[in-house]
């Protein structure tokens, strides 16, 4: 399957990243601007009035809106209806990539891979050599390497136990934890 790429979504990109710049700029902003958020977000949930989880992709009406907003997004529920990963908030995301503090040449672990889109920031501020991201869901990991490599970027990225992270890359240089809460409250 091909990710749809159009002016809309270019422009929505470089709006969301311009947004999260807030009159600055860094090369992380750089990342954003660069990285398409929508080929690791190809479909998210959301909750109707009931509190049923709905999906929505690129044909349906919101999802470019949505998939650019400063918004945490739902992208996995399990069969009883639970959230058990998103794509964290953009400005959130930004705020930890700044912290950690990251440099060309610095390795970096990522324990929580999700949809791959932190990853792919990672990769592309410091070279995907440099980006080893792991994830206890296989299912995850393996739509993470195919977003990840729509895009260009192959990062390390493997299924398995973040505790023991990755040793046949290590040493690292700096290390960044991504926890994905979902949102369980029901939009209205």
């Amino acid at each position: 399957m091909t990710w749809p790429d159009n002016g809309a979504s270019a422009a929505a990109r470089h709006q969301m990243a311009a947004d999260l710049a807030g009159g600055g700029w860094s090369e992380w902003i750089n990342a954003f601007t660069a990285v398409p958020r929508h080929v690791f977000v190809p479909r998210f949930y959301r909750q109707d009035t009931a509190g049923a989880w709905q999906s929505v992709t690129w044909e349906e009406p919101g999802y470019l809106e949505a998939v650019y907003s400063d918004d945490a997004l739902t992208t996995q529920v399990d069969d009883h209806g639970v959230p058990t990963s998103s794509s964290s908030q953009p400005s959130v995301m930004l705020r930890m990539l700044k912290a950690l503090g990251a440099d060309g040449g610095h390795q970096v672990l990522e324990l929580g891979t999700g949809t791959g889109y932190n990853a792919a920031l990672l990769a592309h501020r410091l070279g995907a050599s440099n980006v080893t991201s792991v994830d206890i869901d296989t299912g995850l990991v393996e739509a993470a390497v195919r977003h990840l490599d729509r895009v260009g970027l192959q990062p390390t990225v493997v299924a398995g136990d973040g505790a023991q992270g990755c040793p046949s890359r290590a040493p690292y240089d700096r290390v960044i934890v991504r926890h994905e809460a979902p949102c369980n409250r029901a939009e209205v």
